[in-house]
């Protein structure tokens, strides 16, 4: 089971309703949790079913491996249909519960509901921690909504809550998606001042703030900042940092910062790439010559060319031209592949503090 063996555990359950066993509330919680753990929500909805038509009063494991597997989903409608269907059971909702909850609720972008669980949690005798604050503050980043934001990071202090560097990062990021850089510093200050130091997700995520307003200088600031911390940059970093540069059409800073990458030992991708070609389509006069080159090194050393690519080729040397090298090299761009964000690996955390509180 500590291998989530869905089909195993179903035999198992199967063998002892075969030879008159009668299976208690953790043998159904096993199977449906195995079955929550793959993301197959049907199928452990299909054994809660069959476990209370046996009689047997199902727990809140079972009940929070349902929510968990809605919320991994961004399913805040489902979360929440299985957290009521629990509630009218007479279980009492776990931190945990709460905490998924808000959490599928950011990842559908509904603050308004993430709100509804959150005061909800903070109304019962039930303590939030860290984990639901900074999945309260997600919610709010997602609705772009910096000031709710702070409001939330506020109250968790309030709480008696320690922050960490996923709150702070939290903030970081809402501040990013309102494009407020002097904000997202300020959040950073804050972050050192609690002796937290900010990792390569969180300076990415600064970076980009500064990449969608186009100030260079914010940009160059915080670059330089995570390098003098120790910071080691990656490409998703470098990427950010250019951009800003790549839509003022300084193509020869980003062929700096891409010889830099190299000497960082880093490779480019798509993502990198993508920001190199919109550099020199946005340059006067446009850089066709160049954005070619690199486009021919790039499959060269099989970055993949997916569909952000193919646009940024065409910006920089025409649609008739791309579709030459397209067919020279028999490529078809790879649909609905966007470039890396970087609040990927922040979301990749977050699944593992809520799959462990």
């Amino acid at each position: 089971m500590k291998k989530f063996d869905a089909k195993g555990a179903e035999s198992w359950l199967q063998e002892m309703i075969k030879n008159g066993v009668d299976p208690n509330e953790v043998s159904y919680a096993t199977v449906i949790h195995a079955r929550a753990k793959h993301g197959d929500v049907l199928t452990a909805e299909k054994w809660l079913r069959k476990m209370i038509a046996a009689g047997v009063e199902p727990n809140v494991v079972s009940y929070n491996s349902l929510i968990h597997a809605c919320g991994r989903q961004g399913d805040s409608v489902a979360a929440e249909h299985w957290a009521e269907e629990m509630l009218c059971r007479g279980l009492e909702p776990q931190v945990a519960t709460y905490t998924v909850l808000v959490d599928a609720c950011a990842k559908s972008g509904d603050m308004l509901r993430a709100e509804k669980w959150m005061e909800k949690m903070l109304l019962s005798s039930i303590e939030p921690n860290v984990v639901s604050f900074s999945a309260m503050i997600d919610a709010c980043a997602k609705a772009g909504n910096l000031e709710k934001a702070e409001q939330w990071h506020a109250r968790m202090s309030e709480s008696g809550v320690e922050p960490n560097s996923h709150s702070f990062g939290a903030v970081i990021n809402a501040c990013a998606k309102s494009g407020d850089i002097l904000a997202a510093v300020k959040w950073l200050d804050k972050m050192e001042g609690f002796g937290i130091t900010a990792d390569v997700v969180i300076y990415s995520t600064m970076l980009d703030a500064a990449a969608k307003v186009n100030d260079t200088e914010q940009a160059l600031d915080v670059f330089k900042r995570m390098k003098s911390k120790g910071v080691r940059p990656n490409v998703i970093s470098y990427a950010s940092l250019a951009r800003p540069f790549a839509h003022r059409g300084n193509y020869r800073q980003v062929e700096r910062l891409s010889e830099e990458l190299r000497t960082d030992g880093l490779a480019m991708n798509e993502y990198f790439l993508y920001v190199m070609l919109v550099a020199y389509a946005s340059a006067r006069p446009r850089q066709c010559e160049r954005a070619e080159k690199v486009f021919r090194e790039a499959v060269a050393a099989g970055i993949e060319i997916n569909e952000h690519v193919h646009n940024g080729l065409v910006r920089a040397v025409g649609r008739a031209r791309a579709q030459d090298l397209v067919r020279e090299f028999s490529i078809t761009p790879a649909q609905n592949r966007a470039p890396p964000r970087r609040h990927a690996p922040l979301n990749r955390v977050r699944q593992e503090q809520l799959a462990t509180h």
